[in-house]
């Protein structure tokens, strides 16, 4: 099982095998765009904006393309993924102790009382409270690409404890960091936040978070291109040759990804409204709606395996959709309380997913359409400055 388009073929047979991976496919290559985009921010914001903000996006286009091509697997690149990780935490931890050394948030008024308009159920609109859920889905999400990670591994019986691992420690970060900023200033907060404790250390952080961000878009734009090379040549010798053919077809995926990336931040040139669009558009089909299925084929059927056909050709699969395993799974309910209560867990993940992808695709939609008619930015591919928010 290569990726989570494999896991869907189990439930949902060869067609939701496809419509599946392409959504991965589609969820991979905006992450890698949304690296591209917050690339181009922190040159924005290290530089003042000293050229257009489409030719700095160029910047990570061209890294992510190059080094991309250079990697032929995820364990080429983990020790600079490691960088990344270390680059991020380090950048989000100066802002959040920056903050907290400061009397008044940088972008509040120098003199008078400070609202900082802190509130545990604020006053916002249904529209604005599913952008800020879909965002956040961005920053915790992404399990859909934990599958392709997992098939990489040298000894995969170590990838359900490296998950949990990271997971609670991404999710504790994001509580931790969030909350100490938002205390701080609240309202005040910067968009992008790191720009929060001011300009000084909004150039420390960029600078310092640089590495990430740059890393971000090659190694999604990577796997978006190495689901396409294992999608053609699964199961046939020139997965791992050095034909012609072969770097034929990954050059021209590795350009389809980055190229695609760069024309959903063109259009798309907004921060905060790009990564909603991504939380709420696909990642959701990822993250709730494949896991909750997978829980529901799980508890009707036990652990279920691909069958596989030795003498199929390029290494395709007859895997049978498992047939009514939802209406199957509610007989749960006669097997004891802890096989049943993971049932209503199920259904709660795969409502939440589709009202995420409604409803915040709806709300994101909205906003892009209110940014352009505030006229916020000129055009798609802009030249102004998108680290000012």
């Amino acid at each position: 099982m290569r990726g989570i388009a494999d896991a869907a073929e189990l439930m949902l047979g060869r067609s939701g095998k496809e419509m599946v991976g392409f959504i991965y496919y589609i969820y991979l290559a905006m992450t890698a765009g949304a690296g591209i985009l917050t690339t181009s921010v922190a040159l924005n914001a290290l530089s003042d904006h000293a050229i257009c903000t489409t030719l700095f996006v160029s910047v990570p286009l061209a890294l992510a393309f190059l080094i991309g091509i250079w990697f032929r697997g995820l364990e080429e690149m983990a020790w600079i993924s490691r960088a990344s990780v270390g680059s991020i935490l380090t950048s989000v931890c100066v802002v959040a102790f920056a903050v907290l050394t400061k009397d008044r948030p940088a972008a509040a008024p120098s003199t008078g009382s400070i609202d900082l308009n802190m509130h545990a159920t604020p006053n916002r609109t249904l529209s604005e409270a599913m952008t800020a859920i879909s965002i956040q889905l961005f920053a915790v999400g992404a399990s859909g690409a934990f599958f392709s990670v997992s098939a990489e591994m040298e000894d995969s019986r170590q990838f359900t404890r490296s998950l949990l691992l990271g997971q609670t420690f991404i999710v504790a970060t994001c509580i931790v960091t969030a909350s100490i900023v938002y205390g701080k200033v609240g309202q005040c907060i910067a968009n992008p936040a790191l720009g929060s404790a001011g300009t000084l250390i909004k150039k420390v952080s960029h600078g310092i978070a640089l590495l990430g961000l740059v890393v971000t878009a090659i190694l999604y734009s990577h796997i978006a291109a190495k689901y396409i090379l294992v999608r053609i040549w699964r199961g046939t010798a020139d997965l791992q040759s050095n034909t012609v053919q072969r770097w034929t077809v990954w050059v021209g995926a590795v350009t389809a990804a980055v190229v695609f990336g760069f024309i959903i931040v063109g259009v798309v040139p907004f921060l905060g409204d790009f990564l909603s669009l991504v939380g709420a558009l696909v990642k959701p089909v990822l993250t709730n709606v494949i896991p909750g299925f997978t829980i529901l084929l799980f508890l009707a059927r036990g652990p279920v395996k691909a069958a596989r056909d030795p003498t199929a050709s390029r290494g395709t699969e007859n895997t049978e959709p498992q047939a009514n395993f939802v209406m199957a799974s509610f007989q749960v309910y006669r097997e004891g309380w802890k096989r049943a209560a993971a049932h209503p867990v199920a259904c709660f993940m795969l409502l939440a997913g589709l009202l995420i992808i409604i409803g915040g695709t709806y709300a994101t939609v909205l906003s892009i359409k209110r940014s352009y008619g505030n006229g916020e930015v000129g055009g798609v591919f802009p030249c102004a400055d998108d680290s000012l928010g």
